[in-house]
């Protein structure tokens, strides 16, 4: 890695000093370091992680400093993107674009390269269906999983089914679930609060406009409160509080819980497994592999399979929204994914027996919802 003082400033045909030429690692921890201390969450991780695509690019092109990149070169990014064995969806290409060209465009700002090279990264542009994903733990899997979990004698009460417990009823983010601390829990209430502690490492995405308390049913609540009784880990965090969904060592990341969500949504756990494998010598089961499972689930298609089976049942979006700390607007663009059968159920209390030659006003209507409920 180059720095300053190994690299001396060079002088142009002037006199006038110029910038150094960074190597391309480099070049990405000094803009980070400078974004940082602006930068909330895990935007650091983020950029981080899209920026080290780049330099894996530019290793496979040769590209070592900065004054090799070109507007050639760089824009070659985006094909090969686009072509990379890891299938990148267009909204991820989309993301990582946008992150480099901000890369980009702060060395422009500094001198480190020529200014306007950033356009050389043409940014896609998306249609709807390319901005939202198709992953879903469709209500109906949420139902059978978690009807097995309650049922089986070996994972029933476990922090998996817990966790999943959790997921499905009220739709969480990771961030909140790994900030649930015991204390969150009121098993007299039934309500779980879910607080925004970023000086005790469990910032919320959104900071304290993400607290919220929510209330579970009967059920859930019995499981959450037997796993604490029963099985819950005795550890604590580098804090001293008592993460709620404690992992042997204490608190989760968010890859550990991510990996917990794999694992507690492989089919083979109730039924043979779809890929021909054989659970007991499957390399699958273990935690860290358990994403490789083509069949398990990830949390995000968990929370928007919650999402879309409170809206199913009639629950008002922005009731749904401030139970799973998000917004109306965003769950329609992101998260709602009825299937044709549940879209319709939810509009036929609303239209089922409405007449235009009997029906002129709304109380009319309403006196006709309220005999088909």
């Amino acid at each position: 890695m180059q720095h300053d003082n190994q690299n001396p400033h060079s002088t142009d045909a002037q006199g006038n000093r110029t910038a150094p030429d960074l190597d391309i690692q480099d070049a990405v921890d000094r803009f980070i370091a400078r974004k940082r201390p602006n930068w909330k969450g895990a935007t650091e991780r983020t950029y981080r992680k899209s920026l080290n695509t780049f330099e894996e690019y530019a290793e496979e092109e040769g590209i070592e400093t900065l004054s090799q990149l070109e507007r050639w070169n760089l824009g070659r990014y985006t094909d090969w993107l686009l072509a990379h064995e890891r299938n990148y969806a267009k909204a991820t290409v989309q993301s990582k674009q946008k992150q480099t060209r901000r890369w980009v465009k702060w060395l422009e700002s500094q001198g480190y390269v020529g200014v306007g090279l950033h356009l050389a990264i043409e940014v896609l542009k998306l249609d709807d269906d390319d901005q939202t994903s198709d992953q879903i733990l469709r209500p109906t899997e949420l139902r059978e999983l978690l009807a097995w979990y309650r049922n089986d004698p070996r994972h029933r009460n476990t922090r998996n089914h817990a966790l999943l417990e959790i997921v499905a009823h009220v739709g969480a983010r990771r961030s909140g679930l790994v900030a649930l601390d015991v204390e969150d829990w009121d098993p007299k209430a039934r309500t779980l609060t879910f607080r925004n502690r970023p000086d005790a490492d469990t910032r919320l995405k959104e900071g304290d406009d993400h607290e919220r308390k929510v209330v579970l049913s009967e059920k859930p609540a019995e499981v959450l409160t037997k796993f604490l009784d029963r099985q819950r880990f005795e550890k604590h965090d580098r804090h001293g509080r008592r993460p709620l969904l404690a992992s042997r060592q204490g608190r989760p990341s968010k890859s550990t819980l991510t990996n917990w969500v794999y694992q507690a949504t492989q089919p083979c756990l109730k039924e043979s497994c779809p890929h021909s494998k054989n659970r007991h010598n499957c390399e699958w089961t273990e935690q860290t592999e358990a994403s490789k499972c083509p069949s398990s689930k990830s949390p995000h298609p968990a929370r928007r399979g919650s999402i879309t089976w409170q809206l199913n049942i009639g629950r008002d979006p922005t009731d749904v929204a401030a139970r799973a700390a998000t917004t109306p607007q965003v769950i329609r663009r992101y998260y709602d994914r009825p299937d044709l059968d549940a879209e319709l159920r939810r509009r036929i209390t609303s239209f089922d027996g409405i007449d235009i030659c009997e029906h002129s006003d709304p109380t009319d209507v309403d006196e006709v919802v309220d005999r088909a409920e």
